[in-house]
């Protein structure tokens, strides 16, 4: 972090010294009749006006002291966006022809990022600053996040990592197999293509990532509202609220055998420690703290990889564009399926045609809400498994 040391120069303030020291007498003038006493008021500076003073140097320091700690926060931010490790263009060599046009109107201002949490079994970091490895692996989880301009709304709606979509170049698949067989192109390919909404951005993060930037926050708070245990990992999850650090958090969101429905209520677990870490944010993160952020800023970039498209300053004004977010206009959803099914010797989950369309039209142009409660569509509750 950059330091900023202030020395408060001797200022000669108005009103500042005694008659005397000017030169002037002390007494009250010829055929002066007033009251003796209060002539003496007259020569002593009240002590309203002494505190003025000190209030007034105050504020001065005040001011010099928040400017300068709030440009340190912004050069270290600058300087730590700018470290990020990048994602080569994915866009660049996809035909334009094959992507979805810029949506029309007040929509077109809106930003949708394709974000991918990737499960590659490797015991280094393979994602951000602080990647040892290139191991591709697969999405585990796969979110499109629309964030509706000016701060108005987010969106952020699962897509399953089993569903069965058409991988451009591979042919039928689980749309997790995209990232693994082309990486992030292939994966903004195999999403637009499935939901004919135009991804903006891409941002990859690993399993460690997510581990090290809940650490950061000091850990987030989840309400399980039904225990359950999972044997995969030996883990019982009691019903209650739970603060969990990173390594807890993971176990959390990557449980999947001790929940009734599986992979769905996986799904919902990770969309709901997405929510606990907005909520730590709007709590500990503010221009007072520049030292939480500064730490931050470190976590993300070593821990998060993002596309060679989004610059710093489109970075900054998301941030600040993402302060006007709370509870009330936060969606979390996944996008409507039929079931499960099998092809082959490869368990699916079978997407909803009659919905997926409309489902996202209304994504794209800002309408979600009214489209999900027209349809019986039921977002994430208050309440996970």
């Amino acid at each position: 972090m950059l330091a900023c040391r202030l020395e408060v120069l001797p200022v000669q303030l108005w009103g500042a010294g005694t008659r005397l020291e000017r030169g002037e007498p002390t007494g009250p003038p010829l055929g002066d009749d007033r009251d003796p006493g209060s002539a003496r008021l007259a020569r002593t500076p009240s002590r309203w006006r002494r505190a003025r003073k000190y209030i007034l140097l105050g504020a001065i320091v005040l001011v010099v002291a928040v400017v300068g700690a709030g440009a340190g926060v912004y050069l270290f931010a600058s300087n730590t966006l700018s470290s990020m490790r990048r994602i080569h263009d994915p866009f660049a060599s996809i035909p334009t022809r094959q992507r979805p046009p810029v949506p029309a109107g007040p929509a077109g201002k809106d930003v949708t990022f394709l974000v991918g949490g990737v499960d590659t079994r490797s015991p280094v970091a393979t994602t951000g600053k602080q990647a040892q490895s290139r191991l591709r692996g697969r999405t585990d989880t796969l979110m499109l996040v629309h964030l509706i301009a000016a701060g108005r709304g987010a969106y952020v709606v699962s897509i399953p990592r089993d569903s069965w979509v058409p991988i451009p170049g591979y042919g039928d698949g689980k749309v997790n197999w995209a990232y693994y067989f082309g990486g992030p192109s292939l994966a903004v390919r195999t999403v637009e293509k499935l939901t004919h909404v135009r991804i903006n951005h891409v941002a990859v993060v690993d399993w460690a990532g997510f581990r090290d930037l809940t650490d950061v926050l000091g850990g987030v708070t989840i309400d399980i509202p039904v225990s359950s245990y999972d044997p995969t990992n030996h883990v019982t999850w009691t019903k209650g609220v739970h603060d969990l650090n990173g390594a807890q958090a993971l176990l959390y969101f990557r449980d999947r055998y001790g929940l009734t429905s599986g992979d769905f209520g996986r799904e919902q677990r990770q969309q709901n420690f997405l929510r606990a870490v907005f909520w730590k944010l709007r709590d500990k993160v503010s221009p007072t703290n520049p030292l939480l952020i500064g730490s931050l800023l470190q976590a993300i970039s070593h821990t998060v990889s993002v596309d060679s498209t989004l610059s710093n300053s489109d970075m900054e004004h998301l941030a600040l564009s993402l302060r006007a977010l709370n509870g009330g206009n936060i969606l979390f959803a996944t996008v409507p399926y039929k079931g499960t099914g099998q092809v082959g010797s490869q368990s699916v989950v079978e997407l909803s045609p009659s919905l997926d369309r409309g489902f996202w039209h209304a994504f794209e142009y800002d309408t979600l809400p009214a489209f999900m409660q027209a349809h019986s569509l039921q977002p994430l509750g208050t309440t996970t498994p």
